[in-house]
This record gives structure tokens, sequence and C-alpha cells, in this order.
């Protein structure tokens, strides 16, 4: 907000792009001064040899001794990096964000007010070629997007007297929206920690939910499944009775509300522990980034609150659709915002055609980029000739005019018999299962169908062993988890659960999963197998594991 308001740019980058993402975004950019925190000084060391306009670094928190955390291991690891960009660039300035305030009281920099047409951001994102690629917001695409959505939801999302918990990475554009729209609509905002979130990830204190009590919460589809997955599993812990009074509330719930049947809400007393446990006060939850199982959908919305779905990208600054809480769903992205015209277009290879309501979706506003920061190659290939964004996604019009993503032209993969799978929705699905903590589905073009590739939720599959007489209990006791992780016994029985789960979601033959293969390894931003936003990294995960990939398609 302050560099906007003095008309500075920003370019917004994850420390996950790794050393060549980073060097290339300061780089391309020709970035002054770098806004970090202490803890991850030191993934700019190489990219500062190459990053030569970079003069000051500015972070979040004081360099301090007297800095006891983690004891002391912060504060020695941030001195450490410090010290060695001073040794390759002793030019660099340092200074804290204390130490920036201070020099603002006694400052007299006049103001320089924005044009409309003037660079706001550049938020950089995957790009097809290796590097990432910047995407330019000017002031008129971010006033645009926040009109938009207000037109479409203003004081239906977000009312004065709520509060909106915010812990996605401010760099991911579905959080920077929401809190740029909140803060026009003057909401307050409650900053928390994935760490602190809940009272299961908190020792000895009171979790950001708990504290803050939020009315209104967003999320990408890897935290909403973490959420579903931990409330299973505090049911699968309570006695017989207790199970089968929850479940029969909440079938009981789930039809009333599937039929619009006044009373539904009579059965919330079943469910108060589960609202608790988010702050006891949520009203509305909001995906957005990523595609959610409709089952995860359907199951929080009846234990927590009416779950809304949002569908953008950072080319559109979040803006395409967004659920109206009274037109609620599941599965459909809703309406169009007001910032935005859309239209489907032919994908003949893959049987979706434009007259049956199906199609690529094409997206036109000013609230969207018009281009890729110096990027000619990318910009041309993302726009057509007359102007429309191409969003790579598949979509399909309701009867109600909603929206509904249907597959992913890039993650469409023809198999070996012609016909094509959308690897996006197949994990959505299986994602759902209990036993899955994340999963990338690999299909080979020389197969018929898809393998999964797992990583498996420890504790969960461990029950389930023992539970299908795969292991005893004083077997399972006693191996280690990446010894499971590599038994065919496991593989097996793990595939039938996914098949089962996939089945029950109306997969079609050749979209349930022929193999697994189990990981042990956890899929972070550090090891690059997801992104910051928690985006597979396919590549990465399939290069990791090539060798069982290919013996799980002989059936080894």
């Amino acid at each position: 907000m302050a560099c906007a308001y003095q008309n500075i740019p920003i370019v917004t980058a994850y420390d996950t792009l790794g050393e060549r993402g980073l060097t290339h975004s300061l780089v391309q950019t020709e970035s002054d001064a770098i806004f970090t925190e202490p803890q991850l000084l030191s993934a700019l060391i190489e990219p500062l040899k190459k990053a030569t306009h970079v003069k000051t670094i500015i972070h979040s928190e004081p360099i301090d001794e007297k800095d006891t955390r983690h004891g002391g291991k912060l504060y020695k690891n941030a001195q450490k990096a410090k010290a060695k960009i001073l040794e390759i660039r002793p030019d660099i300035k340092f200074i804290s964000y204390d130490e920036i305030l201070e020099l603002g009281k006694t400052s007299k920099n006049e103001t320089h007010y924005p044009k409309p047409e003037d660079l706001l951001c550049i938020m950089y994102t995957s790009g097809s070629t290796g590097d990432p690629k910047g995407v330019v917001i000017s002031n008129t695409n971010l006033l645009a997007a926040i009109g938009g959505l207000s037109e479409i939801a203003d004081h239906k999302l977000v009312q004065p007297h709520d509060r909106v918990i915010a812990f996605l990475p401010l760099a991911h554009i579905f959080e920077m929206m929401f809190e740029c729209i909140s803060m026009w609509w003057g909401v307050p905002l409650g900053y928390a920690n994935v760490k602190t979130l809940t009272d299961a990830s908190c020792r000895n204190c009171e979790s950001d939910l708990a504290a803050f009590k939020p009315t209104v919460m967003v999320g990408v589809a890897a935290v909403w499944e973490s959420v579903r997955k931990g409330i299973l599993a505090k049911v699968g812990q309570a006695s017989p009775l207790q199970q089968k009074i929850f479940w029969s509330a909440y079938k009981a719930k789930s039809v009333l509300s599937h039929y619009h049947i006044p009373g539904a809400n009579i059965f919330d007393v079943v469910f108060k522990k589960v609202k608790q446990a988010t702050g006891g006060h949520l009203r509305l939850i909001l995906n957005g980034g990523s595609p959610i199982s409709v089952d995860a959908q359907v199951f929080l919305s009846n234990l927590i609150s009416p779950m809304l779905l949002g569908y953008g990208l950072t080319e559109t600054c979040a803006n395409a659709t967004v659920t109206e809480p009274e037109r609620l769903e599941p599965g459909v992205l809703g309406t169009l915002t007001g910032a935005i015209t859309a239209k489907l277009i032919d994908v003949p290879d893959a049987g979706y055609f434009a007259k049956d309501n199906q199609g690529e979706i094409l997206l036109q506003g000013a609230c969207i980029t018009k281009e890729y920061f110096k990027n000619e190659a990318e910009t041309a290939e993302a726009f057509t000739e007359d102007g429309w964004f191409k969003t790579g996604d598949i979509g399909e019009w309701t009867s109600n005019g909603g929206l509904k993503i249907i597959d992913r032209r890039k993650n469409l993969v023809k198999t070996l018999n012609g016909e094509y799978i959308a690897l996006e929705k197949l994990e959505s699905v299986y994602r759902s299962s209990p036993l899955v903590l994340n999963v990338c589905v690999y299909a080979d073009q020389t197969q018929v169908k898809p393998v999964a590739i797992v990583l498996p939720a420890e504790a969960t599959l461990r029950k389930h062993l023992v539970s299908e007489h795969v292991y005893s209990q004083a077997d399972i006791d006693k191996t280690e988890f990446a010894a499971l992780c590599h038994d065919p016994k496991v593989a097996s029985s793990f595939t039938k659960s996914l098949i089962s789960t996939g089945t029950h979601q109306g997969l079609k033959g050749i979209e349930l999963i022929q193999n697994v293969v189990l990981l042990d390894d956890e899929w972070t931003p550090q090891n690059g197998f997801v992104t910051s936003a928690q985006k597979l990294q396919r590549k990465k995960i399939l290069a990791s594991c090539k060798d069982r990939v290919d013996a799980a398609y002989k059936g080894k």
C-alpha cells in the first residue's frame, strides 16, 4: 500500500522459485530493493551475484542477537546469510522495517500520486519455458478487479462486521485481491500462520483461529482437504455411539440442505465441536486457486459453513466468477464478475464444442493484464489476435448461468485408446480420500489408464492396513513408514481404496487408476514438489520416482 501510494511498482516472487527463478525475476525487473524476512536471506546469496541493480534489503524483523527463538538459530542463520551477502555485495545496505518507520517520521518526500495506467505490480507465475513469467498489473487492473467483485458480491461475501483471517502468501493473487477487497469494504483482517492456524498445530497457546474467531476464511483446496481429513480423523476416534449420532445427523442435514427443506441447521448442535475448532463463528468459507472435490465442498458446507467457490487467474487479478451465497450449487463456480466477459471456443480434439456449452474459456475485461513483462512470446501465446485471454481451462455453462471447470487443456492427456483424461479433475477426486495427503496423477500416452503418485496420510494408512488385514497390529507397529510405501501389498490395498473413491464420485473406467506409487517424503516448496501456493510441480514429482512409475505400469 505504501509503495502504491508513492507510485513505486512492486515485484512479487516466492523464495521457492529457486535460485534460477529468483535470479530471473530480480534481473529481468532490475529491482532496486528487496523486502523479505530474515530467515529467507540465505535464498538471496546466489541471485544477488547477478542482480546488480539491488542496492537495499529491507528485512521485516531486526536481526538481533536477543532473538532466542529456536535456541537462537533464527538469528544465527540470518546473521550468517547477511555476512555472506555483504561479502559478495558490500555495496548493499541492510535496513529493518522498524528503521524504515523511523525514517518515515522525518521524511519530507512529496507524494507521487499514481495514474490509472501506471504499473502497480509485476507478479511472477510459472512459465512454460522454465523461467517464471511476470504478469504486469496496472492500477486500472486492480481497481477494475475490486469493482468487478463488488458488483456481483457487494456485502454478500463480506460485511462491515465481519473478521477475515488471512494466511495465504501475499504473493498469491487470490490472497492479495481478497485483502484489498476487505480493506475496500472496511473489514478487519487477522494475519495468521499456517503453523499456528489450528489447535492441533499449537502447543501451550491458543490457535490463530481460536484467538481471532473469524467469520470469513479463504483458502485453497489443499488447506480445505486437510481440514476435512482432520475432522474425519477425530470422528474416527470417537465411540461407536458418537460416530453413529454424527453420521446420522450429517446424512439428515445433507438431505435437507440438498432439497432446500427448512430445518437443516437443527443438526448443528451435533457439529458444535467441529465449528469450535475453526473459531466457532465462521459464516462463509471460500475456495479458490485450485479445484476442490464436490464431496469435500458438501462435507465442509454441512459441518462448518457454506463453502463458496471462486475462479480466476493471476492474469485476471483473480476475477472470472464467484459463487453468490444464495445461489450455492456444489461444483459450480458461480457467475461472471462485473469486470469480465467470457466465451467458450471449440476444442475439437478433446470433443468439446461451444454449441454444447463446453469449450476452452476465453476472457476479456479491464482487470486482465495486457502482457507478460519483457516476454513477447508468452504474451502472443496467451492472447488471441482480437484480444481475448486464453485461460487453458475447459469450462461448461450450466442451465442456471453458472460456470463449471471440467478439464484443463494443458493437463488433458490422450491415452492409448484415444480418449482424453483430465489430470486435475482426477486429483481433486482422489485427494478427497482419507488415505491421501497429496496426489499427482500421471498418464502415459502409451497406456490405457493413469497411475497415481501419492503422499499417504501415515496414521490413517496404518489403521487402514490393520482393518483390511494387510498387516497385524504387531507388525504395523514395528514397520517403518518408508517400508510400507515400498510394499506391493500396501500398494495393492491402496489402489483398491482409491478405485472405490473414484467409482463413488462418478469417475469412468479410463479415469480409474491402474496402480499407485507411494512416496514417504513430504511434498513441500523446499523440495520443489509443490509451489508456495500448493500447486503440484509435476515434472519434479515424476522425476523423483520415474522408475517406480514404470514398474507400476508393469504391475510390479
